[in-house]
């Protein structure tokens, strides 16, 4: 739970300063002994945001490095949303969060399937087996945290990393 907490807590510093990482999965976090740290931003998208205390308001680019409508991200962590090539938001990564903290709880993959146009289509349409049929022991709190991060309609998600990390905390 603490590590779980630690991803959702810098996912949240990433969403307060206007960053979308994209492609948040276990091979872009890394465990230290100062606790969970994201990596690999390089997909990652920069929203405007006020200027925030001790960084400069600087001119970025603005001009997208990829194509609209592109697919960017390792599919088994994408959400809906990402695969249809629509707008991405910080709810993008509360699914892609969803994703690693169920295969944190269960040791596998949430959305897994043989080729990659089966594995889209049961991203979209299916859920992932229910954790405590795969951790009979695992709390029913964490099962429903990473089911509203799963939920393929974005309003239906968690709104912000900052409510998911609540609920992390209280359950941890």
């Amino acid at each position: 739970m603490q590590y779980a907490i630690q991803i959702t807590d810098a996912l949240q510093t990433a969403h307060k300063l206007g960053v979308i990482h994209r492609d948040l999965k276990p091979g872009n976090i890394m465990l230290t002994k100062s606790g969970a740290k994201l990596l690999d931003f390089g997909l990652a998208k920069v929203r405007a945001v006020a200027a925030v205390a001790g960084m400069t308001a600087l001119p970025t680019l603005t001009t997208p490095l990829t194509g609209e409508g592109a697919i960017l991200g390792t599919l088994q962590y994408m959400a809906p949303e990402q695969l249809e090539g629509k707008e991405t938001d910080a709810r993008t990564d509360i699914f892609a969060l969803g994703s690693v903290l169920y295969e944190m709880a269960t040791g596998r993959k949430a959305f897994d399937d043989t080729s990659q146009a089966s594995l889209i289509s049961t991203i979209m349409t299916a859920e992932p087996p229910a954790i405590s049929m795969v951790q009979p022991l695992t709390p029913p709190g964490l099962e429903r945290v990473v089911k509203t991060c799963l939920h393929k309609d974005p309003d239906a998600r968690w709104q912000s990393a900052h409510d998911a990390k609540l609920e992390l905390t209280w359950l941890g």
